[in-house]
């Protein structure tokens, strides 16, 4: 099976000076003024049991949701999601322009071998792990002492931790931070998530599922603006936290596991997550992605999704007006060349912001940077996962799966 291939490369990054302001905000949501909002939150949560005799190593495959059966065969050889006409906002607007002109340039083997000789593979969880403790740990080392995160039977619940919303801190007091309100309890790192907005939402839009992540224990930087093309709100955002982790007076010195880095995004930032992800515009630690209903139109640079280093779990809609006919979606899977779990939610666009992310959205990330092996049963094995199960998902599909 193909390596999946993290940057953990950190190069120097300046220390700058912001004020912040703290609230409190319950685990479960915070609405637009930051005011604490309960929540009815589901998602499929469950996790099956992980036993299965397929073949999985260097192959593509789809799984229809509800069938438990697998189809497919040849990369790219499967349609995405159906596609009906649906209200909802306004299409999106500025940057390139949803032209839908954007297919990734066929990737030239010595420009991938340069990009990934760059690279050191870290993906301790795209392999099989007996604990909620992740290989690597923090750039200094883990802990020895250090707990396992808490144990999680319905991923799309709050998780243990308080949740603690910053505004208006780092990079030009640009960004928002969604932490558990106190941090390395029992000598625990955590992970950092880095979050891209799309172009018709702001951070509170998106507070739910940021403040969701952060009880389950990651730590996630979320810039205000809504232009967010070619990812340099994610590098910046995380070379921040990086900094902060190593400067002895910040309140996050230490606190911080930053061999263990996610980036995720809605709509023109699921693009730009795609972007971080190829080390656009610059290397930045990261080790897996999450794009949400990504547009690909508004990046410059087609060749991102040939040249992205890390596993991905790619959401797309059904019925995204957005990307009627799942060109977006196709590009992504046919241009895959790491682990990429890609799942059509049966919705539209703006679904991204539902409490249904929240199931299996902190379920990735808890396989990918917590090392929990029960989330991953949420995405393995292929046709009897937990989301290949799930009514409210379709069309789970993989390239270079997981062992």
């Amino acid at each position: 099976m193909r390596s999946t291939c993290a940057a953990i490369l950190l190069g120097a990054v300046c220390q700058i000076a912001c004020s912040s302001s703290s609230q409190s905000v319950h685990p479960t949501s915070t609405d637009g003024a930051g005011n604490s909002n309960s929540m009815d939150v589901a998602g499929s949560g469950a996790a099956l049991d992980a036993a299965s005799g397929a073949a999985q190593d260097n192959q593509s495959a789809v799984v229809t949701a509800g069938t438990g059966g697998a189809s497919g065969g040849a990369e790219g050889s499967v349609d995405a999601g159906g596609a009906s006409d649906v209200g909802g906002a306004a299409g999106q607007i500025g940057g390139g322009g949803d032209d839908g002109g954007g297919g990734a340039d066929a990737p030239e083997a010595a420009d991938r071998g340069s990009d990934r000789a760059a690279m050191q593979a870290v993906d301790s969880a795209a392999s099989d792990v007996t604990s909620t403790k992740p290989e690597g740990g923090t750039g200094d080392g883990a802990s020895s002492d250090a707990a396992a995160w808490p144990t999680v039977s319905d991923y799309a619940a709050p998780g243990a931790f308080t949740v603690m919303r910053e505004t208006n801190i780092g990079p030009g007091a640009a960004y928002d931070l969604f932490r558990p309100s106190e941090l390395s309890t029992d000598h625990r790192m955590h992970p950092i998530i880095s979050w891209a907005n799309g172009t018709l939402f702001s951070v509170d839009d998106y507070a739910p599922l940021l403040s969701h992540w952060a009880s389950h224990g990651f730590v996630v930087i979320a810039n205000h603006t809504n232009t967010t093309a070619g990812g340099a709100t994610h590098k910046a955002g995380i070379d921040w936290l990086v900094a902060q982790n190593a400067t002895s007076t910040s309140p996050y010195f230490g606190t911080l596991d930053v061999k263990l880095i996610g980036a995720a995004g809605h709509s023109q930032g699921g693009g730009a997550t795609l972007a971080a992800g190829a080390n656009k515009p610059g290397t930045t630690g990261i080790t897996t992605t999450l794009p949400l209903m990504p547009l690909l139109s508004f990046e410059a640079d087609k060749t991102i999704v040939a040249h992205q280093l890390v596993p991905m779990f790619n959401i797309n809609a059904s019925m995204d007006n957005r990307d009627p006919t799942g060109m977006y979606a196709n590009q992504i899977y046919d241009g895959a060349i790491t682990e990429l779990v890609q799942a059509s939610f049966i919705g539209v666009h703006e679904d991204a912001m539902g409490a249904k992310m929240h199931g299996p959205t902190g379920a990735w990330f808890r396989f990918k940077l917590m090392g929990d092996a029960q989330a991953k049963a949420v995405f393995y094995p292929m046709a009897t996962c937990g989301l290949c199960q799930d009514a409210d998902w379709k069309l789970v599909r993989y390239k270079n799966p997981a062992p």
